[in-house]
């Protein structure tokens, strides 16, 4: 019996030592090749339902629009938190602040349905589902949409957090800036300063010359060749964020191991280790030797900025 106890014993000690795992989202030293990814959530991972199609987004967004009568209180309530999400809509630093002087809670999340004046000003946007539909929407989710960085730090400094989800399909700040390719807010919400070592890095992909080189400060440190998206899967040109490395990983879209990978901006195309033929015949991914992708993987930290072109 002394046996089992005491191991229990030194475990559950252990355990207490510890303390709370951390938040993927807390502040860390650059680290070239970290042992423990992803570093932050992953969208086909954790998400709920998948987003409906266009034709059912279209019906919900109506939907939502039919507004209801809401008790006096309540909509009073309603009103200071909109005209918050108005504010940040706006980019009015000083309305926000002096909100938050009131008493405003940067992680209040947007009443819905929304007025139809406000959900107007995203009509034709990736955000507009979100702020008509999804319950859960925080200030900062609406900022990192709109890709005003200003804004977003502001909100950060200020205590809103980048970890909040929505509550149907789970999205978070970081894949609405990727989203909307807001590269500057995607590096605020990963903690990337434009002063630090990890904004003096750049990956520039060229498509027609099937390369892709490694700057630091503009100077190239390291180029390879890569075999990019076929015809029909062509990878698009943008400007791009690492957001989460995997030393092992398994296709969600294909049955296929990916090793080495390297995510873009929460989407579904990053590096990877894969089969160079010597033209263009991945799914959109960036394909590259073994050697090469091991290389790029221990030298790019997350954060680091991405350019196909």
């Amino acid at each position: 019996m002394r046996r089992l106890i005491l191991p229990l014993l030194l475990a559950s000690r252990a355990l207490a030592e510890t303390g709370p795992e951390p938040s993927p989202f807390e502040p860390k030293a650059m680290a070239l090749a970290p042992e423990a990814s992803p570093q932050v959530p992953l969208p086909e991972k954790f998400w709920g339902e998948p987003l409906p199609a266009p034709h059912e987004k279209a019906f919900l967004v109506n939907q939502a629009l039919q507004l209801t009568p809401i008790a006096p209180d309540k909509a009073a309530h309603q009103a200071a938190i909109t005209e918050l999400f108005r504010a940040v809509a706006d980019g009015d630093r000083d309305k926000v602040l002096s909100l938050l002087a009131d008493g405003a809670n940067l992680n209040d999340t947007l009443p819905l349905p929304a007025d139809p004046d406000f959900v107007a000003r995203f009509r034709g946007n990736h955000m507009h589902y979100f702020v008509t539909v999804e319950q859960g929407v925080t200030p900062l989710m609406l900022a990192a949409g709109k890709g005003d960085a200003a804004m977003a730090k502001l909100l950060m400094e200020n205590g809103a957090s980048p970890t909040a989800r929505t509550k149907r399909h789970k999205t978070f700040a970081l894949w609405l800036a990727g989203k909307g390719g807001h590269v500057e807010v995607m590096q605020h919400l990963l903690g990337i300063s434009p002063d630090s070592e990890v904004a003096r890095l750049l990956i520039e992909v060229d498509l027609e010359a099937q390369t892709a080189t490694l700057t630091r400060d503009g100077v190239a440190t390291g180029s390879a060749p890569v075999s990019t998206g076929r015809k029909g899967f062509r990878t698009p040109a943008g400007e791009y964020v690492v957001t989460d490395k995997h030393r092992k990983w398994r296709s969600t879209l294909y049955p296929a191991d990916m090793p080495f990978f390297m995510r873009l901006s929460c989407g579904e195309i990053g590096f990877h280790v894969g089969n160079l033929p010597g033209y263009p015949a991945s799914h959109g991914c960036i394909r590259m030797r073994h050697k090469d992708a091991a290389s790029f993987f221990k030298q790019v930290p997350v954060g680091t900025k991405v350019v196909i072109k």
